[in-house]
């Protein structure tokens, strides 16, 4: 019998939440702190002190939603949040875009096995639905689970797609589920580098040299970081609810929710049932 069993699917879970709410506070209390000394700034020092304070302060505790896109490391083919919307045929689309139709959104963690729980059994009709111009499916990769895995998979899988994303978008649809099917088990050394890229490899991206470079240099990994701040302080995409853990999913502003993780979240019937009611008439 192993002394160390492996967790549950739903005590990995509450254990993905519980990083998220960890997440969640550390930004608020860097918030907390940022506005103190604004304050005591703006009493002892000049305006310009107190600009360069402020800058300062923004940098160290995280970029807003507004304020990702002034980042000079940001992937191309991206909403401001960080979004990658596919449409039709499997292409990239815009925000625009994807308000005429039905609009998918998922929050999602490459190293959260729920994650992979509701991938792998719902990836045949979401694939369905982009394809045939029915929905958008907007992916939000973050990451936040970087101390469930022994070399950083979370966000070194994060920046892979995101480097997909900004050289090779209409390869991203086929890059997300490659790496879900190669998802590594939870405290255990993930895919390296290497062998990143040949999952990528083998989703039909080319690994030209922009490619390789991207991914060795963790090009977006501060944006990355950003944009997972982000996500679990602000109001998700098209609704009104709040990242507080992997998945999080939502038909045209609406939280897909479920009781059983193991039972309810990798029915497809249900899924579609779910996105049926809420789809636009």
């Amino acid at each position: 019998m192993s002394l160390n069993p492996r967790p549950t699917r739903s005590e990995q879970r509450e254990a993905a939440r519980a990083k998220a709410r960890e997440l969640r506070e550390k930004r608020a209390k860097g918030d907390q702190r940022k506005r103190v000394l604004i304050t005591t700034g703006s009493i002892i020092a000049s305006l310009a002190v107190i600009g360069g304070v402020a800058w300062l302060l923004l940098t160290a505790s995280g970029e807003s939603q507004t304020n990702i896109a002034n980042s000079k490391k940001v992937p191309a083919n991206v909403t401001q949040q960080g979004g990658i919307i596919i449409g039709k045929d499997l292409k990239v689309i815009s925000a625009k875009e994807a308000k005429k139709i039905n609009h998918v959104v998922i929050y999602q963690d490459y190293q959260c096995p729920i994650c992979e729980l509701f991938e792998g059994p719902n990836l045949s009709q979401i694939q369905t639905w982009a394809q045939s111009g029915l929905a958008a499916v907007e992916f939000h990769p973050i990451s936040f689970l970087d101390s469930n895995s022994l070399n950083n998979y979370s966000s070194r899988a994060a920046n892979a797609a995101y480097c997909v994303a900004n050289s090779q978008p209409d390869k991203y649809f086929a890059v997300n589920t490659a790496l879900y099917f190669n998802q590594p088990q939870e405290g255990t050394a993930g895919p390296d580098n290497n062998a990143l890229k040949e999952t990528l490899k083998g989703a039909g991206v080319e690994m030209t040299d922009e490619m390789n470079q991207c991914i060795d240099q963790k090009r977006y990994g501060t944006y990355i970081n950003n944009i997972t701040n982000s996500a679990l302080s602000e109001n998700a995409v098209t609704g009104t609810t709040k990242v507080t853990g992997t998945p999080h999913i939502l038909v045209n502003g609406v939280q897909y929710t479920w009781e059983n993780a193991g039972t309810d979240l990798p029915n497809p019937g249900r899924f579609a049932q779910f996105f049926n009611v809420h789809a636009k008439k």
